[in-house]
């Protein structure tokens, strides 16, 4: 039963694998060649910001890219984005780039040359996302054993095949989650904003329109609907001054968080 689930799940993986960086002519650097259409840095929290990225092929959502000040004042990255030069110097400025988290085997896009600007980078990925990681860029620690030496509590999702964690941020003003795919938040004011031809593909895909896992991630991701369900409802009620969910694609939250994870708990309790 397991190969026979495993085999599809695969096959949508590679699927992601067919994103490649834009060819520019007369490109300086190979950075430049990853630079894609993308939003301003902006302030989320406290030692919190965000940039939504736009991919060039109709029909894929926007990605999001997480950057975190940690206590030494260096940055962290979650899901590196390629940023034209004037904001990456807007990125320097907020701190150094210390660590940055490859989340999954899908986002993993811009991690090589980010490796390359910045070789002193620490590059983290979960346990179960490192071999396909390393097909792009070395690894150089576990997510799980690497980061909690910086205050970040990693939380193993259960009722999903192992490929991604999610991971709670200590703010000056309460707690950030970050998750990337088993979350989705597409609005149809983000969608509206950054990828208008992108709003009929979404929604005819179960992905646009609510916060929650998309039928898609329950289709190739979830392995156990009653499982995720408590995982996500033990995350609201156990995370205190929770300020900020971020997720991979869609607008991130920062207002009655808890509540909406309980909605996105709440959402399973149906088969749709």
């Amino acid at each position: 039963m397991k190969q026979e689930k495993s085999l599809p799940s695969e096959i949508f993986y590679s699927l992601f694998s067919l994103v490649k960086p834009r060819k520019v002519q007369n490109a300086n650097s190979e950075w430049q060649s990853h630079a894609l259409p993308h939003s301003p840095i902006q302030e989320l929290a406290p030692n919190l910001w965000h940039v939504t990225g736009i991919l060039p092929a109709s029909g894929h959502p926007p990605r999001e890219m997480i950057l975190y000040k940690l206590p030494d004042s260096t940055l962290l990255i979650h899901s590196g984005i390629v940023l034209d030069e004037a904001t990456m110097i807007q990125l320097e400025s907020l701190g150094t780039p210390k660590i940055m988290i490859v989340p999954n085997r899908i986002h993993r896009l811009d991690a090589r040359v980010f490796k390359q600007r910045y070789p002193e980078l620490i590059v983290v990925a979960p346990a179960a996302a490192i071999p396909y990681v390393e097909q792009v860029v070395p690894v150089d620690a576990t997510a799980e054993e690497f980061l909690p030496q910086y205050g970040i509590i990693c939380h193993q999702p259960t009722g999903i095949r192992p490929q991604e964690l999610a991971y709670e941020l200590q703010l000056p003003t309460g707690k950030a989650l970050i998750f990337t795919d088993i979350l989705f938040n597409l609005t149809e004011s983000y969608l509206d904003k950054y990828a208008p031809e992108s709003k009929l593909p979404v929604a005819i895909l179960g992905a646009s329109g609510f916060f929650g896992i998309t039928r898609l991630g329950k289709m190739f991701y979830m392995t156990d609907r009653n499982a995720y369900r408590q995982w996500l409802e033990s995350l609201a009620n156990n995370i205190t001054d929770l300020q900020v969910i971020s997720v991979a694609h869609g607008e991130p939250i920062v207002t009655n968080c808890t509540q909406k994870l309980h909605e996105a708990a709440a959402r399973l309790n149906t088969h749709k």
